[in-house]
């Protein structure tokens, strides 16, 4: 039966991985026959972005997008936030009564459910991971964490996007969440030789190493920790290129940094770029790093995966939830610049082993395929319509 879906939450162009993820997803319902609705922030100058194909999306407007929902926004930040859902959810009901609510984000539980509830509509959230973080380790006010728990005993249906998640849920008290994890387009992510022109636009030849960072550049993402495995790796192989994809609060520090280490015609800074362009980007590459300090599922794990490239990516729960270290990519502690370049160095040096690795990583990814992951929230959803029953 075709649903009616109103999603709340983020959306490209929000740059974040949980704004691509969920446009993908709700995407995937329109393919599969239901109808979707949401209502999304946009930071200002961006509201002539496109809508995910087929949604019919309603924006309202924000100075800026939250980038890091592990942290306090300002009450101001917050009040506007409420102010827009508010001012769009209830015209959305009347005019068309939607069959489920999703809330596609922790923290926008905190302006949804109780509305959701009012009107008697089943509601979803979804966690992404990064408020989950924040009230775990205390980087969010206790008040805060109290307000979010409470709002988030009002909905129907908790989904996590990696298994891992599961259990911080437990440790706040959120039982009865399930996992449904994160997935990536094979068709669109798939090996192949770097485009040409990609590789001419960046400044990199065609027979060398190139290594690629891609995220919001923010403190929990550890970019540094690339840049100061670079300067290890550069005293022994000079002729690797850096790449670094996408733009945050720490960009200035790592130029600088790559400065201070005389790494700069090493460096390329592409700032961010459109989800489009990520396969193309990926496939220049020959290894992928990922040195955060946390993680939900990171789309970059599964994308690099999917396009047969080699992901080396910190030693957390969600990198040990796509990679064996050794087989499908390679793990290593957080924080070990020396042993990150350890990796880089033996990778750089040895490409038959990328082929295996990168090989062995796209046959695995298929475990993560987005129309599975689509297939899986469907379910969730029409077994909440059919019978709505507390968690």
């Amino acid at each position: 039966m075709p649903l009616d879906i109103l999603y709340v939450g983020t959306l490209p162009p929000h740059p974040g991985g949980s704004a691509i993820l969920a446009g993908q997803v709700l995407e995937g319902f329109v393919a599969s026959g239901h109808a979707v609705r949401a209502i999304s922030p946009v930071a200002a100058g961006l509201e002539s972005a496109p809508a995910p194909k087929g949604v019919d999306l309603t924006r309202f407007a924000m100075p800026w997008f939250e980038m890091s929902p592990d942290q306090p926004a300002s009450e101001q930040y917050r009040e506007a936030e409420g102010r827009g859902i508010r001012r769009l959810f209830l015209p959305m009901v009347e005019a068309a009564r939607p069959d489920v609510v999703i809330i596609g984000r922790e923290i926008f539980v905190w302006h949804v459910a109780e509305l959701a509830g009012a009107q008697a509509l089943p509601s979803v959230l979804w966690v992404q991971g990064g408020t989950t973080w924040g009230m775990r380790n205390g980087s969010l006010p206790e008040s805060m964490t109290r307000k979010i728990l409470a709002e988030i005993g009002k909905v129907d249906r908790v989904v996590a996007v990696a298994h891992h998640v599961l259990g911080p849920l437990q440790e706040l008290g959120i039982d009865g969440a399930e996992a449904i994890p994160n997935g990536v387009d094979l068709d669109r992510f798939r090996p192949g030789p770097p485009r040409p022109d990609t590789l001419a636009e960046l400044g990199i030849p065609d027979d060398g190493v190139v290594v690629l960072h891609a995220s919001n550049m923010k403190e929990l993402k550890r970019p540094r920790d690339l840049v100061r495995a670079a300067g290890i790796v550069s005293e022994t192989d000079p002729s690797v290129t850096w790449v670094m994809v996408g733009d945050g609060p720490v960009l200035g520090d790592l130029k600088a940094l790559c400065r201070e280490m005389d790494l700069e015609d090493r460096f390329r800074f592409v700032g961010w770029v459109d989800h489009a362009d990520m396969p193309d980007l990926l496939r220049a590459a020959d290894v992928v790093v990922m040195p955060s300090a946390a993680e939900a599922l990171a789309l970059v794990y599964l994308e690099t995966q999917a396009c047969g490239r080699v992901l080396v990516a910190s030693d957390i729960p969600a990198a040990r939830e796509v990679v064996t270290d050794g087989e499908n990519g390679l793990l290593f502690p957080v924080g070990d610049a020396e042993r990150l370049a350890e990796h880089l160095l033996r990778l750089a040096a040895d490409p038959e082993l990328r082929t295996r690795i990168g090989d062995r990583a796209r046959e695995r990814v298929h475990a993560h395929s987005m129309r599975g992951a689509v297939a899986g929230h469907i379910r969730v959803l029409e077994d909440l319509v059919a019978g709505p029953s507390p968690r």
